[in-house]
C-alpha cells in the first residue's frame, strides 16, 4: 500500500513536471511570436482616387496583376484599430520609381529611390495611416504587391536586398528567370545560403516582365541570395535557328558584351553558366553559354574589347568557368546534403521550394532533376587559370582570394 502511494506520488510529480515544461515551451513560443512583426495587410483599408477596383491587386498575393496609378494616383493605407505600421515591403510592377511615403499630417515617413523591384521600406516612426506617392510627377506608379508590417522583428521572408561591396565570389549567368533553379539545382542554396558566398545572378532576359521579375526575386530570396541580381531586358524570343536567336538579341555581340561588362563590374572568382547545347536545345541558352565562354576566356581581360566598360570598371580575369553538363573535367555535385542554414533541408529541397515561387512557369514540362539527361548537379570545368579539379567536390577548389590564398 505504501509502495502504491509512493508510485502515485512519483507519477503526479512527473505529470506536473511535464505540464510545466509544456507550459514553458508554449510561453516561449508565444513570446517569440509576440516579438515577430505581424503582416497587417489583410486587415488594412486601401483607398485611392484612381483604379479603385484594382486596389485588391496590391494585396492578393499574386504578381500577375497590379494597381496602376495612371497620371496622378496615390494610395492611402489605414491600419487596423490600435495598430501601427513600422514599414512596408513594396513590389513594383515593371518600372521601379522613387516614391515618398507620408503620414496623415503630411510628414515624411520614408523616401525610396533604390533600384530594387521588391524591397523593405522602413518608416522613420510608426504610423497608423500613410500615403504612397510618386516622388517625380511624370513617373509611372504601378504596384504589384504591398505587405504592411506591424511592430516587432521582421520575419525572414521580408526581402531586404543588398548591393555588392568588393568583389563577387560567383557570377551565375542564366538566360531566363527559373533557369537558375532548373539547371543549377542546389548550387545557389549551397553557396549563397549555406556558405554565405557573394553570389550575383545575371539574367539575360526578364527585366521587361514585371511578373517574372517579382517571381525571380521571391525565388532567389528563398535560396539565400541577398545580393540584388543583374536583370537584363533582352526579348524573350528565341527564334528557330542560331541566326534568328542572334538577330532577336540585336546581333552576335550583344550577349558577350553584356556578360563581359558584368564580369568587369562584379569581378567574380568563379563563373557558372548553362549547357553549350542549350539543355533541351534552346537557342538562347546556347548563345548565353557561348558568350560566357568568350567573355571569360578572352574578352573580359582585353582592354580593346568594349573599351567603355574597360575604362569604367577595369579588366578582370575569373579563375574558373563551369558549364552545366560540360563533359570535360566533370563533377557530379551532391545537392542532397542537409544544410544547417535552411534547418537541415537539402539544396534540392530548397530549390524546389524556390521554383514554386515561379508561379507563371508551373504549367511547363520542366522540373528539377539531379539525375538523367538534364542532371542539374553535373558541371564541367571549361576554363581555369588554377589548373584542373582534383577532389571534384567544390567549385572553388584551388581558387584563391585577392591575397593569393586558396579558399
Amino acid at each position: 500500500m505504501i509502495m502504491d502511494n509512493g508510485m502515485k506520488t512519483i507519477r503526479h510529480l512527473i505529470s506536473a513536471l511535464l505540464a510545466a515544461a509544456l507550459l514553458c515551451c508554449a510561453l516561449t513560443a508565444l513570446a517569440a511570436d509576440a516579438d515577430t512583426a505581424a503582416d497587417l495587410t489583410k486587415k488594412c483599408r486601401f483607398t485611392t482616387s484612381v483604379n479603385q477596383k484594382k486596389l485588391s491587386y496590391m494585396h492578393n498575393g499574386k504578381h500577375n496583376n497590379h494597381w496602376d496609378g495612371e497620371t496622378d494616383g496615390e494610395v492611402t493605407v489605414t491600419c487596423p484599430r490600435q495598430q501601427k505600421a513600422q514599414g512596408i515591403m513594396l513590389t513594383f510592377f515593371r518600372d521601379v520609381v522613387p516614391v515618398r511615403i507620408v503620414d496623415a499630417d503630411g510628414g515624411v515617413l520614408a523616401e525610396y529611390s533604390d533600384p530594387y523591384a521588391t524591397e523593405w521600406i522602413p518608416f522613420s516612426r510608426p504610423s497608423a495611416e500613410f500615403t504612397i506617392r510618386r516622388a517625380n510627377p511624370d513617373d509611372p506608379l504601378r504596384i504589384s504587391d504591398i505587405h504592411v508590417m506591424g511592430a516587432g522583428d521582421l520575419p525572414d521572408w521580408v526581402q531586404r536586398w543588398e548591393t555588392l561591396e568588393g568583389d563577387a565570389d560567383m557570377l551565375l549567368v542564366a538566360t531566363h528567370p527559373d533557369d537558375e533553379i532548373l539547371w543549377f539545382g542546389g548550387m545557389i542554396p549551397t553557396y549563397a545560403g549555406q556558405r554565405q558566398y557573394k553570389v550575383i545572378v545575371l539574367y539575360m532576359v526578364g527585366g521587361s516582365n514585371g511578373m517574372r521579375t517579382a517571381e525571380l526575386l521571391d525565388g532567389l530570396w528563398v535560396m539565400g541570395v541577398r545580393l540584388y541580381p543583374d536583370i537584363g531586358s533582352l526579348p524573350d524570343v528565341s527564334g528557330t535557328s542560331m541566326e534568328s536567336a542572334y538577330m532577336n538579341w540585336g546581333g552576335e555581340d550583344t550577349a558577350p558584351a553584356r556578360i563581359t561588362e558584368a564580369i568587369r563590374r562584379y569581378r567574380p572568382r568563379v563563373v557558372v553558366t548553362q549547357d553549350i547545347h542549350g539543355e533541351y536545345g534552346h537557342y538562347h541558352h546556347v548563345v548565353t553559354a557561348q558568350a560566357t565562354i568568350d567573355a571569360v576566356s578572352k574578352y573580359a581581360v582585353d582592354p580593346e574589347y568594349d573599351p567603355a566598360s574597360a575604362e569604367k570598371w577595369g579588366v578582370w580575369q575569373p579563375q574558373k568557368l563551369y558549364l552545366h553538363l560540360w563533359r570535360e573535367d566533370q563533377t557530379k555535385f551532391d545537392w542532397r546534403q542537409p544544410l544547417s542554414a535552411f534547418g537541415g533541408r537539402t539544396g534540392m529541397q530548397v530549390a524546389a521550394q524556390a521554383y514554386k515561387k515561379h508561379v507563371s512557369q508551373q504549367s511547363s514540362r520542366y522540373r528539377l532533376h539531379d539525375k538523367g539527361r538534364l542532371d542539374n548537379s553535373l558541371f564541367g570545368l571549361c576554363f581555369s587559370t588554377v589548373g584542373p579539379d582534383e577532389r571534384h567536390d567544390d567549385l572553388f577548389e584551388h581558387v584563391t582570394d585577392t591575397a593569393g590564398h586558396e579558399t
